[in-house]
């Protein structure tokens, strides 16, 4: 038996936002603005992003066994515990999430800044602005190598065993 579709004009039919992917990035500044507008980038490329305005608030979160982000995003000038800091404090984590990627952004950046972060454990540093395209494809590089180096190692990743946003949302549905 055939159906038939209601006769509606498409113009009346909602539009659907495709639901966000499974990676969700960390995304840490001192300042609001940077924050919405990158939050913003992201959600738009479908990442869960979460927010974190300091380097202490951001390590709390870290910290939490609740949450694992597929990668992080951090301001390195900041005040208290600045970017450099952080990243050097998560890399000597002994928890899965000590493993995550990170880039390190800043607008005063230098040579030395560039050195010092990728010495913390950053594994790329970006100059602010940044052009939003190119921080696009160094966040797919970055989250697709890990996954690869996890594939030919012939494991599950590690961090994938701590719930991500995702995860704890099915778990709240259910």
């Amino acid at each position: 038996m055939k159906t038939r579709m209601t006769p509606q004009p498409h113009h009346s039919i909602p539009a659907q936002t495709p639901p966000a992917n499974c990676f969700t990035v960390l995304v840490i500044d001192d300042l609001l603005p940077n924050r919405v507008l990158l939050g913003k980038v992201l959600k738009n490329a479908g990442y869960g992003v979460i927010e974190a305005a300091s380097g202490t608030e951001a390590l709390e979160l870290l910290r939490d066994q609740r949450l694992s982000p597929d990668l992080v995003v951090t301001d390195i000038e900041m005040p208290g515990l600045d970017g450099i800091a952080l990243v050097d404090q998560l890399r000597r984590l002994d928890l899965p999430v000590a493993r995550v990627p990170v880039i390190a952004a800043s607008g005063n950046a230098d040579e030395t800044m560039r050195c010092e972060a990728l010495a913390a454990g950053c594994d790329a540093f970006l100059t602010k602005p940044f052009d939003l395209a190119v921080l696009r494809r160094e966040i797919a590089s970055l989250i697709r190598t890990r996954l690869q180096a996890s594939a030919t190692r012939g494991t599950t990743p590690v961090e994938r065993t701590v719930p991500n946003r995702v995860a704890l949302r099915l778990r709240e549905a259910g």
